[in-house]
């Protein structure tokens, strides 16, 4: 089983990599049993959409500025 540490290591690169099914599943596992990490996931999870959310938005108003002459 994974520790607290190890779990949070693959929460926080699965982000941004795909993960090999085993790690998936002892991460998975860990989550089913650990109910800070649980917790620590949805945060992370949050972090992560806020931070699409705010670069959409970026380049969506860099978008607007480059097709307005007058700015």
């Amino acid at each position: 089983m994974l520790t607290c540490q190890q779990a949070t290591q693959l929460m926080s690169s699965r982000l941004d990599h795909e993960m090999p099914i085993t790690k998936k599943m002892n991460l998975k596992l860990h989550l089913m049993m650990c109910k800070s990490c649980r917790r620590c996931d949805d945060q992370l999870d949050l972090i992560h959409q806020a931070g699409k959310q705010w670069y959409q938005r970026v380049i969506e108003e860099q978008a607007t500025k480059s097709n307005d002459p007058e700015k």
